[in-house]
């Protein structure tokens, strides 16, 4: 009596994988096929592309020795065909042979091996603790996380929750495909119990903040889900500080979101649940520019420093929040900085490249007074000039010509202005200038 996998066996049209020939496993592509299945499944494009370049791939990069040996061992155990043309005599023999190998339990090897593969198996025939200990060290051994995480699984199911506990405690790597596994699943309790009794506080208390933070979207049971969090792990002696800021951090983001939604209900969108850059874009929007008075996260600098915004990227944020609302003189409280000393005298700071702040300055419809404003700080003349052209600011071409001492350039550009504009009377006087300063360093170098 033959079953299916005999028939396979002893099919003549069925060619085996040969691992004889020179430790060598080629791979054959048959010609106009557009799919393949390989040793691990359907093949893609860019892995058929792969294998027609390099064909011959060395057996032990595709599968370890150890893993090979277990593998065959376990094939000739479990799939031994039966040979055509024998006596029913010798068949029963060979039938009697496999039964007794069958009546035997497995070793956690084998096991691990079956598990690698993907093959169906039974776990409940390791009964004792030595036994489940055993598997899960063959487990963590092989490396592989499937096999892993289906034996830990199965001793969460079969253990008491201290004695799997205890069984975790010497083998992270299983418990880091455990806790990722739970984690997918929102299975926070689970997870924070095993953390906790291993002493991973931290981890314990950043797992739940993170689960509540991506896994739900209501914001009050949120609130009140992080303030508990916080009160049970992060205002508790010996919690890591960074952490601790950062969530007390989050929690006050929440709840300034929550007020400015209530007492601005009529304005278009919500910032529930937004970023801390998409708030503070929203605050400085709201936020009455030069009113120093305002000491709460209702202030933008407050607000960037309070989370710790780079000053870079507050800059480019206010910058493109007032220019699209075209408040150009809210400029003056961004970029102009009070002297310690002089609290009348300021000076101009900014964080971010002056050539990108023009050229965005400029593509938000900024007027001409506004791009020489920030053109002028260009120290570069040459490179002042080229921006100036590339902006068209006349009045800045003007000053980066005249910079230059370029009186031919200068002339020609003046004469390409229309006459009686304000640019053009500018341009004028410039030159009139720049002539002048000319003829009298002259007559000093004739003296």
């Amino acid at each position: 009596m033959e079953s299916k996998d005999d028939d396979y066996w002893n099919d003549s049209t069925n060619k085996s994988f040969n691992f004889d020939e020179d430790d060598v496993a080629v791979l054959e592509i048959p010609s106009g096929s557009s799919n393949r299945r390989s040793l691990f499944g359907e093949d893609t494009a860019s892995e058929v592309n792969y294998a027609s370049v390099q064909n011959e791939l060395p057996l032990h990069m595709i599968i370890s020795e150890e893993d090979l040996t277990s593998i065959m061992e376990d094939q000739s155990r479990n799939e031994m065909p039966v040979p055509k043309g024998i006596s029913l005599e010798e068949e029963v023999k060979l039938l009697r042979k496999k039964l007794q190998d069958f009546s035997y339990a497995p070793s956690a090897l084998s096991v691990v091996a079956r598990l690698i593969l993907g093959k169906p198996c039974s776990l409940e025939m390791f009964r004792s603790l030595q036994e489940k200990e055993e598997l899960l060290d063959e487990a963590v051994a092989c490396g592989n996380g499937n096999a892993m995480l289906k034996v830990v699984l199965f001793l969460e199911n079969t253990l008491k929750k201290k004695l799997f506990h205890r069984f975790l405690q010497t083998r992270p790597e299983a418990v880091s495909h455990y806790v990722n596994y739970m984690a997918l699943r929102l299975k926070v309790t689970e997870c924070t119990d095993l953390l906790t009794y291993l002493g991973r506080h931290h981890e314990a208390s950043l797992l739940q903040f993170s689960i509540y933070v991506r896994s739900t979207s209501n914001i009050e049971f949120k609130r009140q889900r992080l303030k508990k969090i916080y009160s049970d792990y992060f205002s508790q002696p010996g919690a890591n500080s960074f952490y601790a800021q950062l969530v007390a951090n989050y929690i006050n983001l929440l709840e300034l979101q929550v007020a400015e939604q209530h007492s601005n209900s009529s304005t278009s969108g919500s910032i529930l649940d937004q970023s801390v850059l998409e708030t503070l874009y929203y605050i400085c929007s709201r936020y009455k520019w030069g009113d120093t008075s305002l000491q709460t996260n209702e202030n933008p600098f407050k607000l960037a420093e309070a989370h710790h915004v780079g000053q870079s990227q507050f800059e480019w944020i206010a910058l493109n929040e007032r220019a699209k609302r075209q408040a150009w003189l809210d400029f003056e409280h961004i970029f102009e900085k009070k002297a310690w000393l002089n609290l009348k005298q300021k000076s101009f700071n900014i964080h971010i490249p002056i050539d990108k702040t023009i050229l965005r300055l400029f593509a938000l419809h900024a007027p001409d007074p506004v791009l020489n404003n920030f053109l002028v700080k260009v120290e570069d003349p040459q490179r002042r000039l080229a921006l100036a052209r590339r902006v068209n600011a006349k009045r800045g071409i003007v000053d980066a010509l005249v910079a230059l001492k370029d009186r031919s350039e200068l002339d020609s550009f003046a004469q390409s202005l229309e006459s009686g504009t304000e640019e053009k009377y500018y341009a004028d006087k410039a030159l009139k200038s720049l002539n002048t300063k000319w003829k009298s360093d002259a007559i000093k170098l004739i003296k």
